[in-house]
């Protein structure tokens, strides 16, 4: 019989990667409380993405974090001065890029770059605000959770469950009475191969489900629709949300109907239509296309006068993307995407792509 204790066992080394460390991974090691303030900034491992960098500038970032310890890729031709612009990954955890930032400012030509890397540091989660209609709702807790009720019969998910109105009301009202924030009606399947539905059917099939779910709720509603007519009507009928799978390219009044009403917009990301959008899923970067062509719809937008408040924009996960494609938009930061609203402090035409945060 053994006379070793737990303590005298012998025990093997293991170890897992910390996706999210906090403090409390420091405290569970035994250490003194007091070194908290100068361990947590090293806990947090930070890579920024700065596109389209002047060369000069591009050298003086690779040069300033590799003194300090940190890093930056850059073209493989800044150094000998064959490009004239370069995208930079800056690469480090905090201390690096408060050190950055505080050679950067004091570089001539270099405190515009050093702003945008500030900003991006003191991004600071926040209410959500989003304006529909006449209303400002606002929302502490994050992500939100918008429940589907596809009144179709062709759906991907569930096509025909719920085509009758009766049983998309019901439906509609179970998920918001299991925790839904936000109810997406959609009368339109947007499915690889579907085919349009023309204006005057799925009218009929949506209107009675929003009125419906508005008459027995007070959660916001959103019209799945790329038609001006079928918004229109539903936003008449109770809905304050238009989600447009084409971002508003599809029938050109959209933009019209949602500046009229004041109804919040969901710009996606979708190359064609439904019945082709998967004929071509090859991008040279998927991330920054999506991003470029985003941030010319929001643009479109707020030059149209929309409130930057009713503003949210969709990578379109599934939509013109081939799995490889749809793995890289999700394992980039696209929570912070799809909530995003031009309210907020985050911008897309500084710093696009942000890891560990």
């Amino acid at each position: 019989m053994s006379n070793s204790t737990a303590s005298s066992e012998k025990r093997q080394p293991k170890a897992r990667l910390l996706s999210f460390p906090d403090h409390i991974d420091l405290i569970s090691c035994g250490i003194d409380p007091g070194a908290l303030p100068y361990l947590i900034p090293k806990l947090y491992h930070k890579v920024i993405l700065i596109k389209d960098v002047k060369l000069f500038a591009a050298n003086i970032i690779k040069q300033a974090m590799l003194s300090i310890g940190g890093d930056v890729a850059v073209h493989h031709s800044v150094i000998s001065g064959k490009v004239d612009y370069s995208d930079c990954v800056v690469m480090g955890d905090l201390r690096h890029y408060e050190n950055l930032v505080g050679k950067l400012e004091n570089q001539p030509n270099m405190t515009e770059i050093a702003g945008i890397i500030k900003e991006q540091l003191n991004i600071k989660r926040t209410n959500l605000k989003l304006r529909l209609c006449s209303s400002t709702l606002e929302w502490e807790k994050r992500p939100l959770i918008m429940g589907i009720v596809n009144v179709t019969p062709d759906s991907f998910s569930d096509g025909g469950l719920y085509a009758e109105s009766e049983t998309a009301i019901a439906r509609g009202l179970e998920l918001i009475s299991q925790g839904a924030d936000i109810i997406d009606i959609g009368g339109e399947s947007t499915r690889p191969g579907a085919s349009p539905v023309d204006e005057k059917s799925e009218i009929q099939r949506v209107l009675p489900v929003i009125k419906g779910i508005v008459s027995g709720s007070d959660v916001p509603v959103s019209i799945d629709t790329r038609n001006a007519a079928v918004a229109e009507s539903a936003i008449a009928s109770g809905a304050s949300i238009i989600n447009d799978v084409s971002s508003m390219t599809y029938d050109k009044k959209m933009i019209t109907v949602a500046k009229r009403t004041g109804a919040g917009i969901v710009l996606m990301h979708m190359r064609g239509n439904p019945a082709d959008m998967q004929n071509n899923t090859c991008y040279r970067d998927v991330v920054a296309e999506i991003y470029d062509y985003l941030e010319d719809r929001v643009k479109v937008c707020l030059e149209a006068g929309i409130d930057p408040l009713g503003i949210i924009v969709d990578p379109g996960i599934g939509f013109g993307k081939d799995l490889e494609g749809n793995l890289s938009l999700i394992k980039t930061h696209w929570g912070v995407f799809i909530a995003w609203n031009a309210g907020n402090a985050w911008t897309f035409k500084e710093i696009i792509y942000r890891q560990g945060s």
